[in-house]
């Protein structure tokens, strides 16, 4: 065991090493990106590195992989030309087995990844739109998720509503139980309007088959007022995509609270496919880590021998990319729904992870 530790021992202080510098890399690219692109906003230098900083954790999280991958590739070629990798094959070490407390290493890492990083990363996510809403001056909330339903809001001249429903259907286009509440211009109630079904129908909301209230100073019962109707209309800017598009990211919600969106959103109507998708995914981060470890560990140690470093580099980096592309399709084709969540999000890492074993029994032993 001293001499897997020891093996393990040098991988990790190679993946801290190559982990930090991803992440000042990626943070002074993000940085030079938002001042270059929010220029145009008026937003200031000290601003964008604010809006850098609560970027850099998801983009590190996206780029965890490549960074093993990197890790494994600096560790292994430093085994290889200090002899130590020759010796203990000579020693009757099995090549496969050097790795072992290393993908334990790269295991942890995915876990530590699941428990601490991706929280953290959600929660600067989180903090990353709203800030950008801010400088930007484009912060608009269209919806809220709430365990008795959701609530909209929409700017009318020279007032505002808020919409409550119970539930959504039809793509967004359509509530369910829906009440609004007309505000006027001194943010006071105006109006309450209730119906069983609201559709929205190009620029305007369709409430059918509902009552109306009038509300304000002068009405002192406003039921005696109460008008019932069988269509009701009034104009809105909210469009079916920017409710489907209002709840919460799944990047910006931590992972102990995944479910308990998940479940908001299916209650309120909506799809809860893509949050399903990121949560398997997420858990299915560790078995992508050791798949990466062990294809730069593999290119890593049979080329390196040969005195070809850079061909190592290259192929290992091939390989990852091509892993990283694989992922993002399955994704996408989780996403449209062609295939299931678990394959989607699974079946990748097990692919990967298979076949990098497979290449190093291959290279090692033929």
């Amino acid at each position: 065991m001293t001499l897997y530790l020891y093996f393990g021992r040098c991988f990790l202080r190679t993946f801290v090493r190559v982990f930090a510098i991803l992440l000042l890399f990626i943070f002074v690219l993000e940085m030079l990106e938002k001042i270059r692109g929010l220029a145009r906003f008026g937003v200031e230098f000290g601003q964008s590195v604010q809006l850098a900083l609560f970027s850099t954790p998801a983009l590190v999280l996206q780029a965890l992989p490549l960074t093993v991958m990197l890790a494994a590739l600096v560790f292994c070629a430093g085994l290889a030309r200090s002899n130590e990798f020759i010796v203990c094959r000579a020693a009757g070490v099995p090549a496969l087995r050097l790795m072992l407390v290393p993908g334990f290493y790269a295991g942890m890492a995915g876990l530590a990844t699941i428990l601490f990083l991706n929280p953290l990363a959600a929660k600067f996510s989180a903090r990353h739109d709203i800030l950008h809403g801010e400088f930007t001056g484009s912060a608009r909330q269209v919806i809220g998720l709430f365990a008795e339903g959701f609530w909209l809001r929409q700017r009318d001249d020279p007032g505002h509503t808020i919409i409550h429903a119970e539930g959504a259907f039809a793509s967004g286009a359509a509530l369910r139980s829906a009440t609004a509440f007309v505000f006027d211009g001194r943010n006071e109630v105006a109006e309450r309007i209730f119906a069983r079904t609201a559709i929205l129908s190009g620029d305007s909301w369709v409430f059918t088959n509902g009552k109306r209230w009038t509300l304000g100073p002068d009405s002192k019962n406003p039921e005696d007022l109460a008008e019932t109707f069988d269509i009701f209309r009034f104009k809105t800017d909210i469009t079916p995509e920017q409710i489907l598009d209002g709840y919460p990211k799944p990047e910006t919600v931590p992972l102990w609270d995944k479910h308990r969106i998940i479940r908001r959103i299916a209650e309120a109507g909506f799809t809860t496919l893509p949050a399903r998708l990121h949560l398997n995914a997420e858990l299915a981060q560790p078995l992508m880590l050791i798949a990466m470890l062990i294809i730069g560990a593999v290119f890593a140690l049979q080329n390196v021998r040969l005195g070809n470093l850079g061909v190592s580099v290259f192929l290992a980096l091939a390989c990852g990319f091509s892993m990283y592309s694989l992922q993002r399709l399955a994704m996408s084709l989780g996403k449209a729904g062609e295939i299931s969540v678990f394959a989607a999000a699974w079946a990748p890492p097990l692919a990967a992870i298979l076949l990098a074993v497979g290449l190093f029994l291959w290279f090692e032993d033929g």
